[in-house]
């Protein structure tokens, strides 16, 4: 039940490495708190954000990976997830499977809408990184679009053969779960945790106590309440988290839903998707802003080079170890 607290700690390690959370730096356009280049640091910055985009993507990669084998019944995990689809194969016969179940509803009487008019053809032997790979991949994006799918839902064919977009494979295959949740296949446990959420809202509760969510017992809501309050204070950030219900917080002032995925990570539900919760409040920090101006000799006052200076409203782990060490001093 209990989450890793050595993740914990080693995900907001990389975010004081990346230097989220000095708000004193770039005081100077040129160079940074602690006279590094500026270029440098910026780059810097970008590779550790990009670790822990990866680190956010992890649960959702397991989930589907979970998925796909229990539906396909084939030899897919997190390490081996893009190579396994990438030659377009499994996708197909996944939206094949889905396909089926939809015609199955049609002809039962569970689903009176016409079905598109689309014909999946691929190739079962085509190889890794292949023209007939690429091919099979754009015939099963072709249908995903004839099932209703947003081109903003779909991933670029060379995301997935090349194994350069993760992230929009994963949005992909999510919302082909969807669609197949919609005709009857069992979905991926994050679908389940949606539906649970959209049934909440839709219900009116008359109750003065809200109900628990379903698939939660008291443990449950306790330990996830626990770990929540836990990266709150990881990220310095607890002052604007408040719980308003079971699974239902108030964090910078917006209402948001969290979920226990597999007993190992708190998600968010953001938008048509999902988060955890330690990438979330990394990147839904407040900031202030401050306009600076350095003057340039022989030039006007009012004619000086202007740059932004954003400045977190939260104090930086160096500020608390400083005050920390004057109270010391102090006694």
């Amino acid at each position: 039940m209990i989450m890793d607290g050595k993740k914990i700690k080693n995900t907001m390690t990389t975010v004081r490495e990346a230097g989220l959370s000095r708000p004193e730096a770039g005081l100077d356009p040129r160079m940074t708190a602690n006279g590094a280049p500026k270029e440098e640091e910026e780059c810097h910055v970008s590779q550790k954000l990009a670790v822990l985009q990866e680190e956010s993507l992890k649960p959702i990669k397991e989930d589907l990976a979970e998925w796909i084998a229990r539906t396909l019944g084939i030899d897919i995990t997190t390490d081996n997830f893009l190579e396994v689809l990438d030659n377009g194969v499994h996708l197909c016969n996944l939206a094949k499977l889905i396909q089926g179940k939809a015609e199955e509803c049609v002809q039962n009487g569970t689903y009176d809408e016409p079905l598109p008019r689309v014909s999946l053809k691929y190739r079962n032997n085509a190889t890794s990184g292949s023209w007939f790979a690429r091919d099979n991949t754009a015939n099963f994006l072709k249908w995903c679009k004839a099932y209703g799918m947003a081109d903003d839902q779909m991933f670029e064919t060379e995301y997935l053969v090349s194994h350069t977009g993760e992230k929009s494979v994963l949005m992909t295959i999510l919302e082909l779960a969807r669609i197949g949740y919609k005709f009857g296949l069992d979905p991926p446990n994050l679908i389940k945790m949606e539906k649970e959420i959209e049934k909440e809202e839709e219900e009116v509760v008359v109750e003065v106590k809200p109900p628990k969510p379903s698939g939660l017992d008291a443990e449950d809501i306790s330990q996830s309440h626990f770990m929540v309050r836990r990266i709150a204070f990881l990220c310095k950030c607890h002052d604007h988290v408040k719980k308003l219900g079971d699974g239902k917080y108030l964090i910078f002032g917006k209402v948001v839903q969290i979920r226990f995925l597999k007993n190992r990570h708190l998600m968010v539900r953001v938008g048509g998707g999902w988060d955890t919760l330690e990438n979330y409040l990394i990147h839904h920090r407040p900031v202030e802003v401050f306009e600076h101006k350095r003057l340039v000799v022989g030039e006007p006052h009012d004619i000086g080079n202007k740059y932004l200076y954003f400045k977190s409203k939260y104090r930086s782990h160096a500020q608390v170890a400083s005050e920390h060490n004057g109270h010391a001093h102090a006694h």
